[in-house]
């Protein structure tokens, strides 16, 4: 009896994740058509189009790379695609984000904590955090789920909380404090415990991890060493699928004040087959990614591939058989003629175009 039951428990587990394998993938959008391209590779490769789901993401950069307007802007972009199927949740140890995201996108992405909200302080409150929010999603009823960290840097760990006092303590002896960690609490729990099985946990609950992680100066690289380094030692560069590096190249001012920046999104690591590829990201502080407008400078080639800067053929562009008009004119005339769905296919197949172009073309090499 206990060999059939165990049979049959295993061939329930078999069933189920075959079920698992052969679901429909879920994609969650970036909130831009050009940074959807980059990270999923794209729908016309048989790929798909952003963050597909059971991943783990990082995107980091140095300060002012608007890296919390992206992780709001995923938020938003999702909640217009999948409606009340979502279910986010924006982690900020530090209460760092002061966006307006009502003002933004129509919707509250980092609402208040709740009166009994247990605070994230830890690595390891982080675990206890992001598992009880994967056991509220529902997947057999649709859901879809997005947990946001804003940002991996401000989190500590049980073992350096807990040895705080005794660090006080020494201090005010006038005494020095040796504990030996070299501050590798955080990073040993992460390695050890907390990402093991856990893109296993995000894809039966589709969900996606998205961390936000601060560059800091490499005090102790060498002369060919990487002179930045991020928070949370070698385990989140091992397990994540997805790894974003945002690069301020263009501030841009009206009257003498920013009003936008332009990012450059490298994609540093990727789970298809089209790795290392990039684009630029305006974002307005008032108004968020200008997706549209960041598809006509790549369509037309307006902005430097090395600076960002906008070149001055931006001055003139023709859409079809249009007169010709300045940029902000064509963005204008693109969204008074309905002309958006077209803009983004137009960009999606040059997109395309350019990958096809650059295919090692070969016979094969096991005779098919």
């Amino acid at each position: 009896m206990a060999t059939d039951t165990l049979l049959k428990e295993a061939k329930k587990a078999v069933t189920t994740k075959t079920a698992v394998m052969k679901k429909e993938p879920i994609y969650f959008s970036t909130g831009h058509t050009l940074l959807d391209l980059v990270v999923g590779g794209g729908d016309g490769a048989g790929f798909g189009m952003g963050y597909l789901s059971g991943s783990v993401i990082r995107c980091h950069g140095g300060s002012g790379a608007s890296k919390s307007f992206q992780a709001t802007e995923l938020v938003a972009a999702n909640y217009y695609k999948y409606g009340s199927r979502l279910k986010w949740r924006y982690c900020d140890p530090e209460l760092g984000n002061t966006l307006d995201t009502e003002s933004l996108y129509g919707i509250n992405v980092i609402p208040e904590p709740t009166k009994n909200e247990r605070p994230v302080i830890t690595a390891e409150d982080w675990d206890y955090d992001l598992h009880l929010f994967l056991d509220s999603l529902h997947p057999e009823n649709g859901d879809v789920g997005i947990y946001v960290l804003d940002s991996l840097d401000a989190l500590s760990s049980v073992d350096t909380e807990s040895r705080k006092a005794d660090r006080r303590n020494a201090y005010a002896k006038d005494k020095e404090f040796k504990d030996g960690t070299y501050g590798m609490g955080q990073a040993k729990f992460l390695s050890q415990e907390f990402f093991r099985g856990l893109t296993r946990e995000l894809e039966e609950k589709n969900a996606i991890l998205y961390i936000v992680s601060q560059e800091r100066d490499n005090v102790n690289a060498g002369m060919y060493a990487q002179k930045w380094t991020v928070a949370g030692g070698k385990a989140v560069g091992f397990y994540e699928s997805v790894r974003c590096r945002a690069i301020v190249r263009q501030k841009e001012e009206v009257s003498g004040r920013a009003v936008s920046v332009v990012i450059q999104m490298i994609a540093e690591k990727v789970r298809h087959p089209r790795p290392f590829r990039n684009c630029f990201v305006t974002i307005h502080f008032t108004y968020g990614m200008d997706s549209l407008g960041d598809e006509l400078d790549f369509l037309y080639g307006l902005r430097s591939g090395d600076t960002g800067k906008l070149l001055k053929k931006a001055e003139s562009i023709v859409w079809d058989d249009s007169v010709p008009m300045n940029r902000e004119a064509m963005i204008q005339y693109i969204a008074d003629n309905g002309l958006r769905d077209e803009l983004k296919k137009r960009v999606i197949a040059e997109w395309d175009r350019i990958e096809k172009s650059i295919e090692v073309k070969r016979p094969s090499k096991y005779g098919n």
